[in-house]
């Protein structure tokens, strides 16, 4: 495998990618799985928080000075041994698996968590510098792997160029799997053209991969390694919900609640509703119904796709948002009956009734909004006999 040489310090970007992350023990590649490496810090079989705490010292300390892969594999060894893990050990499977030997100061191993951590946070650096120059740039080329044996599929994908916002990034933006070294470019309207311009994307099969870790039955493009098939940038920017969400559950609802009436008065609304799809504001503390829901915590949030669909509605304005919380205290709420998991709630703020219909993700019970609408008083008595079951 190819040595990754970083060149210099990073943009700031990158930094704040790598060090947002949480400590996350695994013992399996597999157990830390597609976007959640946004914002979790994992080394397969570092089981143990003073091993994961090392490495992503190392990490940090390569990626903000600019370390090849030697100084960061003199740095992490030193630390290793310092720590007593200097050579092969068991390491026990949590989940009850066999155990397994390893050996953490392994060239090949260490070369491999350092090629795969400084790619995925250079690559989320590049995305996110790209939703801010998309106006002059707005075109990615997929540049041709470096790499002395590159992947079939990869070398067909070289060359595609497609809007920086295009779906097929999501899945295909590099790296695309572990040793991959390819990359993308952002160029002008005028390069794309010289270059001929913008067609489908390269049309391919995928496969189905279930991760024997979780049991999570996921579709990876072919020639896409499983794990791989996400986006670095655009999932961190899915993340923003979660690490916000987290620290205001963390604070309690009295503080939460401050602290959200904070966000909606400021540009904050109007300035999400520009960004890239799935990223997410609090928009209120709704404990009943996150007991209702078993939701994992009280915060209700909101993503830009349901606020791009209000701001682009002329009758409906963004400042509705920011009555939920009014709402949600005032009104009443029943089970959804259009969804297996929402509430529905029914209420009146500023002598306006609106409904609003909120959800919960199947798998991490987070609570979202789902539509607000205002409704007049017949349309609001007949939604109540309906929900009523009368």
């Amino acid at each position: 495998m190819a040595m990754l040489q970083l060149g210099g310090p990073p943009p700031k970007e990158v930094l704040d990618y790598f060090r947002s992350k949480r400590l996350r023990p695994g013992f399996s590649w597999q157990d830390v799985w597609g976007q959640e490496h946004a914002y979790a810090f994992t080394v397969a079989k570092a089981t143990e928080a003073q091993v994961l705490v090392a490495f992503r010292g190392a990490i940090d300390r390569a990626l903000s000075k600019g370390l090849p892969f030697e100084a960061f594999q003199k740095d992490i060894t030193g630390e290793l041994h310092r720590i007593g893990w200097g050579g092969p050990r068991v390491v026990e499977d949590p989940a009850g698996g066999p155990p397994a030997k390893v050996d953490f100061t392994s060239p090949r191993r260490l070369n491999t968590i350092f090629n795969a951590n400084m790619r995925a946070a250079r690559a989320a650096g590049q995305w996110e510098r790209a939703q801010r120059t998309k106006g002059m740039l707005p075109f990615f080329l997929y540049v041709e792997s470096t790499a002395k044996e590159p992947r079939h599929e990869h070398r067909q994908w070289a060359g595609t160029i497609l809007p920086v916002d295009h779906p097929w990034w999501d899945e295909h933006f590099p790296p695309n799997g572990w040793g991959c070294q390819c990359g993308v470019r952002q160029i002008t309207k005028a390069e794309a053209e010289r270059r001929g311009g913008v067609a489908e994307p390269p049309a391919g099969r995928t496969e189905t991969f279930r991760n024997r870790r979780t049991g999570e039955v996921t579709e990876v493009p072919e020639g896409v390694d499983p794990g791989w098939h996400t986006n670095p940038g655009k999932s961190r920017a899915a993340t923003l919900m979660r690490r916000t969400t987290e620290a205001l559950e963390e604070a309690g609802p009295d503080v939460a609640r401050t602290e959200i009436a904070k966000i909606w008065d400021s540009n904050t609304p109007e300035l999400l509703a520009k960004l890239p799809r799935d990223v997410h504001v609090p928009v209120a503390v709704a404990e009943e119904i996150a007991t209702a829901l078993d939701a994992r915590g009280p915060i209700l949030a909101l993503g830009n796709r349901t606020l791009g669909t209000k701001v682009a509605h002329p009758e409906r304005r963004l400042a509705d948002f920011a009555l939920i919380q009014r709402l949600i205290d005032a009104g009443r709420h029943w089970p959804d009956p259009k969804h297996k998991i929402g509430r529905v709630v029914i209420g009146e703020v500023g002598g306006v009734w609106f409904r609003l219909a909120i959800g919960a993700s199947e798998r991490e019970r987070y609570m979202y909004v789902r539509t607000l609408h205002p409704i007049d008083e017949r349309r609001r008595a007949k939604l109540e006999m309906e929900l009523e079951g009368k």
